[in-house]
């Protein structure tokens, strides 16, 4: 028996990197959530029984300030690369152009050559 099956092109939106991050900020946000609920533990000896408990919102906003710290150094980091059109994918391959600090203007082939057998120039010499 001869099937036929039509062929369908690839999707061209990447929903895999979408669905990704949409897991991630939603187990963040019920971690967060789940985080600022107040403990049931008692008091440990010595402090005073009579303090007022935290408020879990307060415990809430003082993680999102600290994420929201993090989510800034992050921007400064990332944000300039991109602007300059780098890839910043983890494990990317970067041309880095060698650099030598300090060193001559002229390129390698404009270096002095020893004039005669007494001249300096032109490199390393040694002598027994």
């Amino acid at each position: 028996m001869n099937q036929h099956r039509e062929l369908r092109p690839a999707r061209q939106t990447p929903r895999g990197p979408v669905r990704r991050v949409a897991a991630l900020l939603l187990a963040t946000t019920l971690l967060t959530a789940a985080g600022s609920l107040p403990a049931h533990a008692d008091v440990p000896l010595g402090w005073d029984p009579e303090q007022q408990p935290v408020d879990g919102l307060h415990v809430l906003w003082i993680v999102l300030a600290i994420v929201g710290g993090i989510l800034l150094i992050v921007a400064a980091v990332y944000v300039p690369a991109a602007a300059r059109g780098e890839d910043i994918r983890p494990g990317a391959a970067r041309a880095i152009e060698a650099e030598w600090f300090g060193g001559p203007r002229k390129s390698h082939d404009e270096l002095a050559a020893p004039d005669d057998s007494e001249s300096q120039a032109g490199g390393a010499s040694g002598r027994w």
